[in-house]
This record gives structure tokens, C-alpha cells and sequence, in this order.
């Protein structure tokens, strides 16, 4: 039998509605929690104002997903980090529609893009845009052009592929988890014909081409990012046995596995009416015999991750799986019975619509009301701008001349200095972390210094100035209201310290 199955056409009114209800969707998490919040969350502090340097590269990650995120919040304001997490979010359907549309029919890959909603990655923790969030549409784009390049073998397919896989190492180095099996499936011998040919080539120069800027600053600034995984790799193992060192990737699938509970639910509660295992096989041997290179793509990174703990003993962190998943929608909705496709439709889209309506219900409440309801709040709950009006009003107070940095605690500066016209930061610890301080811009223009109470800071490059006396210091504290009145008030340490020619206090220490 050559027609297509039932599922093939899609009318016209339901693909409208499932656009209209993620329009409505997109605009609910992007818009609200910018009003619910009084604060942004740690990494996206962090990321603004690391893309506010324009750098190559960061002493955590490389450099893209920073660049775009302090210029949608240069763009938008608070509104910008929610926005484009959903909008990652949004094109991450997209390409696996592309995908579904390209494996199988217009009907299961429409169903198949909105289930990637039902793991819990994608609602959520995209909350706090982040590499792992910036990742999404890195990981369905490189399915789908790896699939497309696989399959029609046309060289404007690598090509997209080269482009992706150097954006995506720009992104954050874990993609790699994705390139490289990729890399290996070629290594096949169905596949060595694709080595004969211009094609993977064009792609890896392509990709090198991209990512090579980021390594020559690697190489000049002593390779950052790995020495500070590195030093996170051995504060872990420290104090864990050969054992649980060899074995996390248990913990790691675990938590993989949690997170697609909404998923599996939507699947299981259909199974004995909708879903048979002789459908699935058929789709195997005679509708679409690709459907074995999209299993590849979704289990390879998984396996990987496994060899690399059992063998090596790598700590894996649950987040490394939030880009992985984008498959996983539309290998649900490939089990579908054809017959049975229009009423499993409507249940699994009805099923979604309530998850998500929980999963929006909670996550706003928490965002908006979490610290009342705990009496201790969360990086979004805490007095981001009444902190920046006290740093503003401090240094006013005590130089006539800009603020033009922020030292010491990260996330307390980076609080000050994306609501104060963004003066640079100094974070605690190594100079090298924050290389766009000189000794010199510190004898020109000073700094504030902040650091919640007993809190201990290391800020060898200031220390150096400071001790050749040509900064005049003040200290004191900021009381600081939560929103919550039953908690305690914040008490932040601050110090500044002021070039003679910019002072206008007359009390120093």
C-alpha cells in the first residue's frame, strides 16, 4: 500500500489553533514573570553583563549565548532574558517540526514538535536562559540538518551543519556530545561514501572556521574555561569514592528520566487503545527506514555521556541533558497507530494543554509568591533594584566621577551593573577572570566593593593598588527590605574606593 497514512493531512483550523495556543503560551512565559520577579536569576545576571564586555570568551563558557542575551536585555530590559528563552523554546518546535515533517507526515511531526513541551526542560527551567537554554534550537538544528545531510546528501546540508556545529561550540563546549557521534555514524561502513565526498569536509572547515577566534583566545588567556571545569571536576571527586565516581551517570539518567515523567504519562495513559508495538515495526520496514538515524541522534549523546562516566569516572550534572530531548516528542508521536491517529491527536494535545496549564499555574506562583509562601526567597525574589539605587546613590555620594566598576561578590555585582548603566565587573577570585580590569582603570577610576555580611572576598588586583595609596576608601552597610517583611533584612558590606581627583566626601578611612 503506497498512500499515506490518515495523519498525512492536517486540516487547517486545528494547526491554527495549536498556533494560536502557543503564540498565547510564548507571550504568558515571556511576558509575566519580568513582572512577577524582582530579580533576574544568577546566570542570566551573570550573562548580561558578561556579553556586556563583548569578549571571545569567559573564564565559564564560550561567548555567544552571552552576546545575544545582554542584547535582547539592551533591547527589551527585563523582559529581554524570558523572551528569548522562549523564543528558543519556540524555534526548537520548529526545527523538529521540520524534522517530523521530513520523516514522517505534516499531522505527526505538528504533534510531535508540541510534545517536546511535556519534557520538563522545556517549561520550567527555561525560566532562566542560560548556555543549557541557548542550546535548544543548537540541538533539534543539528538533528535536522545531520538527518537532511545523511539522507539527500546535498552540500548546502553540510554546509548548515558546519555553521551550526561552530554557533554551537560558541555556545557552550557540551554540544560536542551531539558532533561527535555524529562524527562516528559516518565512521560506518554504509556511510564511508559521504567521506569520499566535499561535503563532511566543507562542514568540519566550516565549523573550525567559526569556532577559531574562540580558541585563539583561549589560547591566550590560559585556557579558562577548562581550568575552571577542571577545578569543579576535582572539588566533586574530592570527596567521593572510586565507586559513586564511576557510577554517576545513575543519578544522571535518573534525573533524564524524571523530567520526562509529563511525556511518558501522555504515553502511557494511551498505550492499550492507541499505541501497538506491529505499527510501530511497519514504520520501521516500509513507511520511513530513516526513523533508525533519528534514534541514533536521540540515544547517541546518552551513551556517550555513559562511557564517559563508567570509564573515565566523569561527574555528570543533570543539566548537561536539558538540550537532548528535542526528539523525544516526535518519537512518541511515531508509535501512533494511523488509524488511531485523530483521536490520540486530540487526547495528547488535550493532556499537554492541562500540563503546561499546571506547569504555567506553579512556576508563576513561585516566581511571584514563592518567598512568601517559604519565608525565604529564591534568586528571583531577591531586591535587585533597591540594591542598584543604593550602590548608585553610595558612589554618589563620595565621587564626582562615574561608577565605572563593581567588585567583588559575583551576583551582587552583577545586580548593580545591569541597573546602573553597566560599569564592568571584578568578580572574586583570580584576576584573570575578569580581564578586562587592569591595574591601571583601577588607579583611574576606582571601585565599588560589595559582599554580603562575613561573606570572604579575593581581589588580588585591587589589593596590588590599594597598597600603593593612591585610593581613598570608605566603608559602611546597606539594610536592605526583602519583599517579604517577615525576613530578616539583607546586610551587604560595601567599600569604595575613590580616586583623589573624583573625591567629594571628607570622611575616609
Amino acid at each position: 500500500m503506497t498512500a499515506q497514512p490518515t495523519p498525512s493531512h492536517t486540516p487547517r483550523k486545528p494547526y491554527l489553533k495549536v498556533a494560536a495556543f502557543l503564540a498565547l503560551y510564548i507571550i504568558v512565559w515571556s511576558i509575566l514573570p519580568a513582572f512577577l520577579a524582582s530579580s533576574v536569576a544568577l546566570d542570566v545576571s551573570e550573562g548580561i553583563n558578561w556579553g556586556s564586555e563583548w569578549q571571545w570568551g569567559y573564564y565559564k563558557h564560550p561567548p555567544l549565548s552571552s552576546w545575544v542575551l545582554y542584547s535582547f536585555y539592551q533591547l527589551f530590559g527585563h523582559i529581554g532574558p524570558y523572551l528569548l528563552s522562549q523564543l528558543c523554546v519556540l524555534l526548537t518546535l520548529h526545527l523538529v517540526y521540520r524534522l517530523g515533517k521530513t520523516v514522517f507526515d505534516q499531522a505527526t511531526a505538528i504533534l510531535g514538535s508540541v510534545l517536546t513541551l511535556a519534557v520538563v526542560y522545556y517549561v520550567y527551567p527555561s525560566l532562566e536562559f542560560n548556555h543549557n537554554v541557548a542550546q535548544f534550537p543548537i540541538w533539534a538544528g543539528l538533528s535536522l540538518v545531520f538527518y537532511q545531510a545523511i539522507t539527500r546528501e546535498r552540500l548546502s546540508d553540510w554546509l548548515w551543519l558546519g555553521v551550526l556545529g561552530g554557533l554551537g561550540m560558541l555556545t557552550k563546549y557540551s554540544v560536542a556530545f551531539l558532533l561527535i557521534p555524529m562524527a562516528l555514524y559516518l565512521l560506518l561502513p554504509s556511510q564511508w561514501h559521504q567521506l569520499k565526498r566535499v561535503g563532511p569536509w566543507a562542514a568540519l572547515a566550516l565549523m573550525v572556521a567559526l569556532f577559531a577566534p574562540h580558541v585563539y583566545w583561549l589560547a591566550t588567556h590560559d585556557w579558562l574555561p577548562f581550568s575552571y571545569a577542571s577545578g569543579r571536576s576535582h572539588d566533586v571527586k574530592e570527596g567521593a569514592d572510586f565507586l559513586s565516581r564511576h557510577t554517576s551517570w545513575l543519578g544522571f539518567f535518573v534525573a533524564q528520566l524524571v523530567a520526562h515523567i509529563p511525556l511518558l504519562a501522555l504515553f502511557l495513559i494511551n498505550r492499550k487503545s492507541l499505541f501497538t508495538p506491529n505499527a510501530y515495526r511497519g514504520q520501521l520496514t516500509s513507511v520511513k527506514p530513516n526513523i533508525k538515524l533519528l534514534w541514533y541522534i536521540w540515544v547517541a549523546p546518552m551513551a556517550l555521556l555513559v562511557v564517559l562516566s563508567l570509564v573515565f569516572g566523569i561527574g555528570l550534572r543533570d543539566m548537561w541533558g536539558m538540550p537532548m530531548w528535542a526528539l523525544s516528542g516526535l518519537l512518541v508521536a511515531s508509535f501512533i497507530k494511523p488509524e488511531f491517529f485523530a483521536i490520540a491527536n486530540r487526547r495528547m494535545q488535550r493532556g499537554l494543554v492541562i500540563w503546561l496549564g499546571i506547569a504555567t499555574a506553579l512556576s508563576m506562583v513561585y516566581v511571584g509568591a514563592g518567598d512568601y509562601l517559604r519565608h525565604k526567597p529564591s534568586r528571583m525574589q531577591w531586591p535587585e533594584q533597591a540594591i542598584a539605587d543604593h550602590a548608585a546613590q553610595t558612589w554618589q555620594s563620595y565621587s564626582s566621577c562615574p561608577l565605572d566598576s563593581v567588585s567583588g561578590d559575583r551576583w551582587l555585582g552583577a545586580l548593580i551593573a545591569m541597573n546602573t548603566g553597566f560599569p564592568s565587573q571584578m568578580i572574586t577570585g583570580p584576576a584573570s577572570h575578569s580581564p578586562w580590569m587592569t591595574a591601571e582603570r583601577l588607579r583611574t577610576h576606582g571601585t565599588l566593593v560589595v559582599k554580603e555580611s562575613d561573606a570572604d572576598i579575593e581581589l588580588p588586583l585591587l589589593d596590588k593598588v590599594v597598597s600603593e595609596g593612591e585610593l581613598i576608601k570608605h566603608q559602611g552597610q546597606w539594610q536592605i527590605a526583602w519583599r517579604d517583611g517577615e525576613i530578616a533584612p539583607l546586610i551587604i558590606d560595601w567599600t569604595l574606593y575613590v580616586p583623589k581627583n573624583c573625591q567629594t566626601a571628607q570622611d575616609t578611612l
